[in-house]
């Protein structure tokens, strides 16, 4: 079995993968950290990198690489030495939630590990979260790392 950690572009990510890294090791599972990006912002960065006169053939293949470099990234710089053999990184566009539980399916997660941010209950009914949705259509078990823990 594996443990899926979904982590975004950002430092509060290292926390996310520590917590996956340890679930992983102590189930003596595979990691696999995924970060997942949304149409919308592959469309921009595709169009931003196109705008380079070198950069005309990129496809969205090429962007899913580089969201796996970012998923990269993350993990040697939570983990700093760690067992590579046991670490697995993927990039996927789409919808976000929809990308976390389809890789959480096909790799058959014991765990899901998903950073959150505390918000107000208004904050909550208002806006969409992609943890929360993740909480409410996976049978998986969740496990959330809020930004603010130590």
């Amino acid at each position: 079995m594996t443990v899926l950690a979904a982590v975004v572009d950002s430092p509060e990510s290292y926390r996310v993968v520590e917590v996956a890294y340890d679930l992983a090791t102590a189930y003596d599972d595979t990691l696999t950290v995924l970060h997942a990006i949304s149409d919308e912002e592959a469309d921009s960065n595709l169009e931003e990198i196109r705008q380079i006169e070198d950069f005309k053939d990129i496809s969205i293949t090429d962007i899913e690489k580089r969201a796996s470099q970012v998923a990269d990234h993350i993990v040697d710089a939570a983990l700093g030495d760690y067992d590579r053999d046991r670490v697995d990184t993927r990039g996927r566009i789409g919808p976000p939630t929809d990308s976390i539980l389809e890789t959480a399916d096909g790799v058959d997660a014991r765990y899901v590990v998903i950073g959150g941010k505390r918000r107000s209950p208004t904050g909550k009914a208002v806006f969409g979260s992609v943890t929360q949705s993740v909480l409410l259509n996976t049978d998986r078990p969740v496990v959330t790392v809020m930004e603010d823990a130590e």
